[in-house]
């Protein structure tokens, strides 16, 4: 049976894979492309990895840059210490894009 890591976040409960890693002894999540498939809260929002490019509606957390979701104002963590959240931009939601599967 595949090792998982149960994440409850906004309506959404995601199995994400782990993987043991014998360089670091630890086992290590496997987070599935969320562009390539996407992963939705029932509210429409989009879920995907913190280091992914920021995209045009993107707005700094803090200071000057940002360059990736995680950097974002509107990135949302799924969980302290987490490599993927939520985005709450309106525009990114599932009702703004509509070449996005349902």
């Amino acid at each position: 049976m595949e090792e998982t890591r149960r994440y409850e976040f906004e309506g959404l409960i995601l199995e994400i894979p782990l993987r043991y890693d014998e360089l670091s002894h630890m086992y290590i999540e496997e987070y599935p492309d969320f562009i390539e498939n996407p992963v939705y809260t029932p509210e429409g929002c989009p879920v995907l990895f913190a280091g992914e490019d920021a995209c045009p509606h993107a707005q700094p957390a803090e200071g000057d840059d940002c360059p990736d979701c995680g950097s974002c104002r509107f990135f949302r963590p799924a969980g302290p210490h987490t490599w993927f959240g939520v985005c709450g931009h309106e525009k990114k939601r599932r009702s703004h894009c509509p070449d996005m599967p349902t």
